[in-house]
């Protein structure tokens, strides 16, 4: 904070970078040793230094208790320190000396506020009205904090007080209606948005102020006729064609949408934007002609607009017009080379089609050119890979690592094509390198963490997410891995507060909240599961997965076995071959005593997946009830050598000895 006058202590002016002071100025007698210690603490001031400013300004005092503004200035140092309390009682020193003092009061109003004491700050702020009934800042946030103490109708007085002093900022304006309506005065809200409105109708947040009202007032056509009235005044307001294009968006309502932009496109015909949306209403409503003619006018119109190509081209794709697709793009890129997404759409439809050597031939102009040399020959490897041809492709990019080894997409793409050629020690190599240039990209920390967990170097990846997680917190995709590996480890506590995180930056992610659901069964904290649970199978009611994972969830507990029997018989009948919904169906026959029925299944999914050692345990278990303890003891011995961190197969084996 940098105080501007030195002898604010005479001049009754003292500056703040936070609020406006009135600036009344008078002399007074004044003692000089006194005015010393105030130009020493204005200068502590500019050297940052607001403490050592105080010491000065509290010796000024002691040697001048007549001057009020030593007072002003200490007390507006207090309060930018957020001292309020003192900064309180130092401006009311300085109004003891000076009743009248317009600085005084206003930094007074200041630290009542500051300290949450409206209804004293409202006062004072009536004061310096009646002091200077045109001070501006001082009706401003009387007409705010009568508004806050729910008074509409006097602080709709003070508005209009403020208006006819000269506040005009529509900015401000809007912002004392906004404050009108979060307290429920939706009739001076409107009043505060009309006048503005009738005073200057080009400004487009006062339209969307007042259909807010509207709709406050649970008016939604009335809140529909301002934003047409908006638009038939300025089809420019994009805010306000947002919102409208919201409201029939959400009722498909695709006429009045039509209507909308084909008013917008005659208004203004060189507007890509809305004709491009005109031709998708046009569309959506099954007009196809007339999407088609629009689409095709946007590229006639905006010959060197590369999306009304592409949308032109994706309109032939969604009629199945191949051939026309393949025709608009091809017209794009002969328009203009520079034209990279239709060029890459285009390669796209051939690879489809087969056609790998067209769609390398869309690439090879460029692969010289030195603004697109590297992403050329990327694109080209990549079509390659897709060919079957991955040795040619790597050849392609590694003599890259020696020209254009400083930019990262050279190692990563590499890093990529090892990683499908299961070579993972080579493309962990290549991934480091990418992430000694660009630290900074969240998906080189997640290929690289992808490719240790590839080589079961589990802790390895595990520690590359847990890393990536603090440098990325807001990353679902890291935050998940770093979950999911860390259950696997049975730290399933860490689990909880990663995949919490992950939920948190993605809530509609079902498989992050599958596994979360997971770490809280084996915490047993089965409330918390339940909760998910029931969520997931709500939102998706015939998913297979989420069907099992809840059976599963209530067959551990040994509750509820009827209904976890017919959501694992779901499961089943979608993935018949599923081993973990075999065994899941198993074992709730097992819980439920059926222990032949739970052999037959549980039998089908260790042949499915013979390496999983709680699959092999649950028969275990299954065979000791039907008395076929030597097999029971075979299977268990077979689980914890697949998981020795399972210590409760040597109780069983012991038990059984």
């Amino acid at each position: 904070m940098i105080c501007l006058a030195l002898l604010s202590w005479i001049v009754l002016s003292a500056c703040s970078s936070s609020r406006k002071m009135a600036g009344v100025r008078y002399e007074l007698d004044y003692n000089r040793a006194a005015m010393n210690h105030m130009i020493d603490g204005a200068i502590m001031e500019l050297l940052e230094n607001p403490n050592g400013a105080l010491l000065h300004y509290h010796q000024a005092a002691e040697l001048d208790s007549t001057s009020p503004g030593i007072y002003i200035t200490m007390a507006e140092n207090y309060y930018l320190l957020e001292k309020p309390d003192l900064s309180i009682s130092l401006a009311k020193k300085a109004l003891r000396l000076d009743p009248e003092n317009l600085d005084a009061l206003h930094i007074l109003a200041a630290a009542y506020e500051a300290n949450k004491q409206h209804v004293q700050a409202m006062a004072v702020f009536e004061d310096i009205v009646k002091i200077v009934p045109n001070d501006i800042e001082a009706l401003f946030y009387l007409t705010s904090l009568q508004i806050l103490s729910l008074n509409p109708k006097d602080a709709l007085k003070t508005y209009r007080q403020m208006v006819k002093s000269g506040l005009d900022d529509p900015d401000y304006l809007i912002g004392v209606g906004n404050l009108f309506l979060r307290s429920g005065a939706h009739a001076e809200a409107e009043q505060v948005y009309q006048d503005i409105y009738s005073r200057d109708p080009d400004v487009e947040a006062v339209y969307l102020a007042l259909a807010t009202t509207s709709k406050a007032k649970q008016d939604d056509e009335q809140a529909i006729e301002w934003y047409k009235k908006a638009l038939a005044h300025n089809s420019a307001f994009d805010d306000v064609k947002a919102e409208l294009k919201k409201i029939y968006d959400k009722e498909k309502n695709w006429p009045a949408a039509i209507a909308m932009y084909e008013q917008l496109v005659a208004q203004d015909s060189t507007n890509l934007s809305d004709k491009l949306q005109l031709g998708q209403y046009y569309f959506l409503n099954d007009e196809h002609a007339k999407s088609m003619a629009t689409y095709s006018k946007a590229v006639q119109d905006h010959p060197l607009s590369e999306r009304a190509y592409l949308t032109l081209g994706a309109l032939n794709m969604a009629q199945k017009d191949t051939v026309a697709a393949i025709e608009t793009l091809r017209q794009a890129i002969e328009k203009k080379a520079s034209f990279y997404r239709a060029r890459r759409t285009l390669s796209e439809i051939y690879a489809e089609q087969g056609r790998w050597d067209d769609a390398i031939e869309l690439f090879e102009p460029l692969k010289d050119n030195d603004t697109t040399y590297v992403g050329a020959r990327i694109e080209i490897a990549h079509l390659l890979i897709d060919k079957g041809d991955t040795l040619q492709a790597i050849n392609m990019i590694k003599p890259l690592m020696e020209t254009h080894g400083d930019d990262w997409r050279v190692p990563t793409t590499l890093g990529r094509f090892y990683f499908i050629s299961d070579d993972y020690a080579t493309a962990i190599g290549y991934f480091n390198a990418a992430l000694d240039r660009r630290s900074d990209l969240p998906h080189l920390w997640v290929l690289r963490g992808l490719t240790y967990m590839q080589m079961d170097s589990l802790d390895v990846a595990l520690d590359n997410f847990e890393r990536a997680a603090e440098k990325f917190p807001k990353e679902s995709e890291i935050h998940y891995y770093a979950g999911t590996l860390s259950s696997r480890q049975n730290k399933f506590a860490k689990a909880v507060s990663y995949l919490l995180t992950a939920l948190e930056n993605d809530p509609k992610n079902d498989q992050v909240a599958l596994s979360l659901a997971g770490a809280y069964d084996e915490l047993k904290q089965y409330d918390r599961a339940e909760k998910l649970y029931q969520q997931l199978l709500q939102a998706n009611p015939e998913s297979a997965i989420i069907l099992n994972n809840y059976a599963y969830h209530l067959s551990v507990q040994a509750k509820e076995l009827e209904a976890a029997l017919q959501m694992s018989k779901k499961a089943v009948e979608a993935e018949p071959e599923n081993a973990p919904y075999l065994d899941t169906l198993g074992w709730i026959h097992y819980q439920m005593g059926d222990y032949q029925t739970a052999r037959q299944y549980i039998e089908k999914a260790l042949e499915r997946r013979p390496e999983n050692a709680e699959v092999a345990e649950h028969l275990g278990d299954v065979y000791e009830k039907l008395g076929m303890q030597a097999l029971a003891e075979e299977l268990w011995r077979k689980a914890y050598e697949l998981d020795d961190r399972r210590v409760k197969l040597l109780e069983k084996l012991d038990q059984s000895n």
